[in-house]
């Protein structure tokens, strides 16, 4: 089997509100020589940087016509050591290499008949426990930002009706009028901030109760003075974990929030291969490890990040941001390492501007998942993908 062909893609705007620019996912699709193909995605449809990822598959991509797709470690190799810049590291070469690897796990399990947590080692569970993610957004299909106390407690309800044990929730972002950017994060925060950012908190408690978890999401708006002057406001709620309490760029920094903060803590979204992961590992500075399987190397990067965790105590979670296509590397991921401990479910998922660019609608069924069982990843693009999106062809 050969690869004869990759087509990229960069999804014209998603538009989440007539007011917002819109999210662009940045998708490939390789084809062989047999009639199978697959697909993959790159994580970097929000922010900034798409682009950069468009073109960074394109390059990639001109690297592995004429290989055979089934040799995926060997071709993940040949990303790092042979185009200079991939023992560089950084969001846009792996998450590059993530689109691509993703796609050859689709392929490697479509051309063997098999689900793809059947080869990364099979089930270690049948199903998978499930947080509904960013409540402040409004748990809809349509986002509503929320500002005051009451809204959060009601969004957390709605989840907890659906059957999730378990929510997340970013509650420094927004002030009470729901809107971002207006106050201040780094350094000491003002009393005023704290106040509104723990009675958010401890709203969503008293309205869900002692046996629903909480997860605590800073995005990394913090630094690690604000992050431990929230998190000993909010340590008395009973928190799951602490996620992204401060920038990753500094791995010492968590070792430090660590030693001040009574509670777990979660990190890895914005961290990128088995050797980004070395610091927060070797200190034992992070709870949970949570890569994002379109930007941490793809799902043979994905695993051994989960192995070299496994060795350290430390959970997985894979960081779920993307399309039904991330949405499904990550439930094999998942249902295949021993040491996970909970999946995401992001407001994304529900809407229908991201369920409508895939044939299979995957949702979780009172606060479980299950991995999908077909062949490969089990997920494929609508044809009207294709007719609206920026496609370049690689042959």
């Amino acid at each position: 089997m050969k690869i004869v062909k990759a087509r990229v893609l960069h999804i014209n705007p998603i538009r989440t509100a007539p007011t917002q620019a819109g999210q662009r996912p940045i998708l490939i699709r390789i084809e062989t020589d047999e009639g199978i193909y697959g697909i993959g995605e790159v994580g970097m449809a929000y922010g900034v940087g798409g682009r950069a990822a468009f073109g960074m598959l394109q390059d990639l991509a001109g690297m592995i016509i004429g290989l055979d797709p089934m040799n995926i470690e060997s071709i993940w190799e040949m990303f790092l050591k042979k185009t200079f810049w991939g023992q560089g590291g950084g969001t846009v070469i792996f998450g590059g290499i993530s689109g691509i690897d993703m796609a050859l796990w689709d392929i490697k399990g479509k051309a063997l008949g098999v689900p793809v947590y059947q080869l990364l080692g099979g089930k270690c569970r049948d199903d998978l426990r499930v947080y509904a993610s960013q409540i402040q957004l409004a748990w809809s299909p349509v986002r509503k930002i929320c500002g005051r106390d009451e809204e959060y407690a009601e969004q957390a309800l709605i989840a907890v009706a659906q059957g999730y044990d378990a929510i997340k929730v970013d509650v420094v972002e927004f002030d009470r009028e729901g809107k971002a950017g207006r106050q201040r994060l780094e350094g000491v925060m003002s009393p005023d901030v704290v106040r509104m950012s723990a009675g958010r908190v401890r709203a969503i408690r008293e309205a869900v109760g002692p046996d629903i978890d909480i997860i605590v999401e800073n995005h990394a708006h913090t630094d690690l003075t604000s992050a431990i002057q929230l998190a000993k406001a909010i340590e008395e709620y009973d928190i799951m974990f602490y996620e992204e309490p401060c920038s990753s760029l500094n791995p010492k920094l968590y070792r430090y929030a660590k030693d001040k903060i009574d509670i777990p803590i979660a990190a890895g979204e914005r961290v990128y291969s088995r050797w980004g992961f070395v610091p927060f590992f070797e200190s034992r500075s992070i709870d949970v490890a949570q890569p994002d399987l379109g930007t941490c190397g793809g799902l043979s990067e994905g695993k051994k990040i989960a192995d070299m965790a496994h060795a350290y105590d430390i959970t997985v979670q894979a960081h779920v941001a993307g399309t039904p296509i991330a949405l499904a590397a990550s439930l094999h991921l998942e249902t295949a390492i021993p040491n996970f401990i909970i999946h995401e479910h992001h407001q994304k998922a529900l809407m229908r501007e991201y369920i409508d660019l895939c044939r299979y609608d995957y949702q979780p069924i009172k606060g479980r998942y299950r991995a999908p069982d077909l062949p490969g990843l089990g997920q494929d693009l609508t044809d009207e993908v294709y007719k609206n999106a920026d496609v370049v062809d690689i042959v």
